[in-house]
């Protein structure tokens, strides 16, 4: 078992309303992962990040630690984060401006379908991303973050169904972190794992 270390965007994850910029982001983000750091956590993870600011400020905090570390884009089917820079650019901006790397970089609360879409875009057909993104934490729902956002219901589908959508993206782009997001819960997990398997 590892024990890892969830840190978010000071802003809003969907519209990246608020977020940060890279130097006040290191600031705000260092205290929070130097407690991680004493407490003696195994990994950092940085959740369901909308913009390259402020995920560079936070990727330089965690670095800053020596734990390995996790960064965590919020995506779109576009293949773009909220603030318009490609996936690919976003890993090799990150990884060309810290002392250590993250261990990989990911999505978390996309649904498998979107995520397909967004690494299918000519622009992420890259080296960078094929090695480097390796995850995802789904969301049960295919919707858009702006039909999510402020929904009033829990926004789930069928477990099969979520199910042959991470087969389908494992076919296409064959990832290593698969795991559960909004809307998931056990039986999503046993069906995932069935396709997988």
């Amino acid at each position: 078992m590892y024990i890892g270390g969830l840190m978010g965007c000071k802003g809003d994850a969907y519209t990246g309303a608020g977020a940060l910029n890279i130097e006040e982001a290191h600031d705000f983000h260092h205290w929070q992962a130097q407690l991680f750091k004493l407490a003696k956590a195994d990994f950092l993870y940085a959740g369901i990040m909308p913009v390259l600011a402020e995920a560079m400020g936070m990727a330089r905090a965690m670095s800053d630690t020596g734990i390995p570390y996790i960064i965590s884009f919020t995506i779109q089917k576009d293949g773009k984060l909220i603030d318009g820079h490609t996936i690919d650019y976003a890993i090799r901006f990150i990884d060309d401006n810290v002392s250590r790397k993250p261990v990989c970089y990911m999505t978390n609360c996309v649904h498998p379908a979107i995520l397909r879409s967004a690494l299918s875009q000519p622009e992420n057909r890259t080296e960078a991303v094929r090695a480097r993104f390796c995850g995802i934490q789904a969301n049960a729902a295919c919707l858009s973050l702006q039909e999510l956002d402020n929904s009033c219901a829990l926004k789930t589908s069928d477990a099969k169904e979520l199910a042959e959508e991470f087969r389908l993206l494992h076919r296409d782009f064959p990832l290593k972190i698969y795991g559960g997001c909004c809307g998931t819960d056990d039986s999503h997990i046993r069906e995932m794992i069935k396709v997988l398997q």
